[in-house]
C-alpha cells in the first residue's frame, strides 16, 4: 500500500471507528490504526506518537464533543511543523456532503480531501490510491 504507515481515525462515534477500522484491515491487514474520540485526543496522540507514525492518514469527523474537527485543525495548526504536516493526510469527514462544509473544509490549509459518511473499503482504498501511491 505505498508508503502510508497508520490510519488515525478521530471519530466519537465508536460503531463508525469499529466498521472503518475493519475496512481497512481488509485492505491492508499490517496497517497500523489507531483512534481516539475527539480532536483533544487526537491532538495528544500526536504529539506523543506522530513521528512513528507518519506517514499517516488522517480521518477527522466535524462534528465530536470536547473539540471537534474544525478546532482539531486550528490547534494542528499551531502545534506541528511544516514538514511533519507534509508527511500527513488530513481527510474530513462530512455527514451531509454540502457545499458549504466542503468548500470550508478544502479551505483549510492542512485538508487533503474530503469524504462523505459513511465510509468504507473502497473509499479507504481509493484515499489510500490517491495519497500514498
Amino acid at each position: 500500500m505505498g508508503r502510508i504507515k497508520s490510519i488515525l481515525l478521530i471519530d466519537d462515534d465508536e460503531t463508525t471507528n469499529f466498521l472503518n477500522k475493519l475496512f481497512v484491515k481488509q485492505l491492508d491487514s499490517n496497517l497500523e490504526v489507531n483512534v481516539v474520540l475527539n480532536g483533544k485526543e487526537a491532538i495528544d496522540f500526536l504529539v506523543l506518537n506522530g513521528k512513528e507514525i507518519a506517514p499517516c492518514l488522517i480521518v477527522l469527523d466535524t462534528n465530536m464533543p470536547v473539540m471537534n474537527g474544525w478546532e482539531f485543525l486550528a490547534n494542528y495548526e499551531e502545534k506541528f511543523d511544516a514538514d511533519f504536516k507534509e508527511k500527513n493526510t488530513v481527510v474530513m469527514l462530512t455527514a451531509v456532503d454540502t457545499e458549504k462544509v466542503v468548500a470550508k473544509a478544502m479551505a483549510d490549509p492542512n485538508v487533503d480531501d474530503t469524504a462523505q459518511k459513511p465510509l468504507s473499503d473502497l473509499t479507504f482504498r481509493v484515499l489510500i490510491n490517491k495519497h500514498f501511491s
